[in-house]
């Protein structure tokens, strides 16, 4: 027996997981469900208190989780077919997504999100926003894991996974103790992505998005289970894609949560105005990652009245929309506000409202294959600066339908299993359309999926697979 960070623990259990978040959370509590014994691992501190406060604030390295209030927990239902869902993902990822990771996905994420508000009774407000918001999310686990004698130990970094044979057997782990060995039948990695290892990310992803000024995710996540995984042999796939979020000079939720529907029926354009992305078929995601490509990494969202009184309460609600949201009665006079080239902004708006057709410009060099709307009638609104916040590289190890980590061969590792960000099943790259770099990407596709429902998704797949496989061994 030893003491770890002020837990009484053995050595030996037959789960052990590898990160304290949402998708390691979920995993416990469906592995102890399923009768295992189970201990989870993390190398920060419990996320209550004081201490932890400046991670949920504006600027903070949770504040994305914060922000979003649990909102992607709340897809009780589906908005379309499972498969038109896989389509549009398929479609956005250049016919290189993981399908079958999504379709896994897909079929299951309404059952989970229900599962955690009517089995496990996590509080909602009006249906969508986590009581409590992103913060009220682990503490309300570390209470369902205490009710299933799921032990929780802090401050405890996984150093290496250990083996017996070709099994992984355990890891090797550091605290302010010493090292210690904990040895499992299987081990789940839910560690989360390397926003925060500069180094995979220079090599990975590259100095573009390395660079950038704004992270909204956790730079605590280093890419620690990348790498014990690639020890082993682990596949690693996608590791360029991020979930990248539209942000503001409040550091504040950006056009694409604070005007959901609104922002679709303008139109960006970068410093040189430049349209540069189709803004009827992108999700924020994708707008975001291609805005990280455009002059100076900002750019602005136009629109005019009609759009405006066509989502009004959107508008009017639209938090430090005095600060963000410039207003003025001519063209002109608003490209002067956000200082661009008052003939290049006009003749860019022109150009564009000369190709509207039936909702649609498909003859600009530049699609809107959705939701074209001529930007004519005054006032005209420009959300500027819109920039991109990092949350976290997509890329990761590869997993099947059962959350097992695969090897270069395709196949499990056994008793490894892994969950939440530090999986891969989506695609995305930059490209260039009319002399213009921009992006395409599946990570959100069709507003089927969000990081918190993919933790909770894959994060129970894990735990359940993971606990069948620990009592096969008994």
């Amino acid at each position: 027996m030893g003491n770890i960070s002020g837990v009484e623990i053995d050595y030996k259990q037959e789960v052990l997981i590898l990160g304290a978040g949402l998708a390691g959370l979920t995993a416990a509590v469906e592995a102890a469900s399923g009768g295992a014994k189970v201990t989870v691992l993390d190398k920060m501190a419990p996320m209550i208190g004081k201490k932890i406060d400046k991670l949920w604030a504006p600027g903070g390295m949770a504040n994305d989780t914060y922000r979003a209030g649990g909102g992607g927990l709340h897809r009780f239902s589906l908005s379309a077919s499972v498969d038109d869902l896989l389509s549009t993902h398929q479609q956005r990822g250049w016919g290189r997504v993981e399908g079958e990771l999504i379709r896994a996905y897909l079929e299951r994420v309404d059952k989970d999100c229900r599962w955690l508000r009517d089995d496990l009774k996590m509080p909602y407000l009006n249906s969508k926003i986590v009581v409590g918001r992103g913060p009220a999310i682990c503490p309300f686990f570390y209470n369902i894991c205490e009710q299933k004698g799921v032990r929780l130990v802090f401050e405890t970094k996984a150093l290496k996974l250990l083996r017996s044979g070709h099994k992984v057997s355990g890891v090797r782990a550091r605290n302010k103790d010493g090292e210690f060995d904990f040895k499992a039948g299987v081990v789940i990695l839910a560690t989360g992505s390397f926003t925060g290892n500069q180094e995979m990310m220079l090599k990975y992803v590259g100095p573009e998005i390395t660079y950038l000024p704004l992270i909204t995710g956790s730079t605590y996540n280093t890419g620690d289970g990348h790498i014990m995984a690639a020890e082993l042999g682990a596949q690693l796939n996608n590791l360029t894609v991020c979930h990248i979020r539209t942000t503001d000079k409040f550091l504040g939720e950006g056009p694409s949560r604070h005007l959901f529907n609104l922002y679709h029926l303008g139109i960006y354009l970068n410093s040189n105005c430049q349209r540069f992305v189709d803004e009827g078929a992108a999700d924020s995601d994708t707008i975001a990652n291609a805005i990280v490509y455009q002059p100076g990494s900002e750019a602005a969202l136009i629109f005019d009245d009609k759009a405006r009184a066509l989502y009004p309460e959107e508008y009017d609600t639209c938090p430090h929309k005095n600060e963000v949201i410039q207003v003025a009665d001519t063209l002109e006079e608003l490209a002067v506000k956000i200082k661009y080239s008052p003939d290049a902004f006009i003749n860019a708006i022109s150009e564009f409202n000369s190709h509207v057709k039936d909702g649609q410009v498909l003859e600009a060099s530049i699609p809107k294959t959705k939701r074209a709307l001529t930007i004519d009638k005054a006032p005209f609104y420009a959300y500027y600066p819109v920039w991109p916040g990092l949350n976290h590289p997509l890329g990761g190890l590869k997993i099947n339908t059962r959350a097992q980590v695969l090897n270069l061969e395709d196949e499990p590792i056994p008793g490894l299993y892994a969950a939440g960000s530090i999986v891969n099943w989506s695609f995305g790259k930059p490209y260039e359309i009319a002399g213009i770099k921009t992006y395409k990407g599946s990570y959100n596709a069709a507003g089927s999926s969000s990081g918190l429902a993919t933790a909770l998704v894959f994060g129970r797949m894990a735990g359940q697979y993971a606990a069948q496989e620990a009592a096969a061994i008994l």
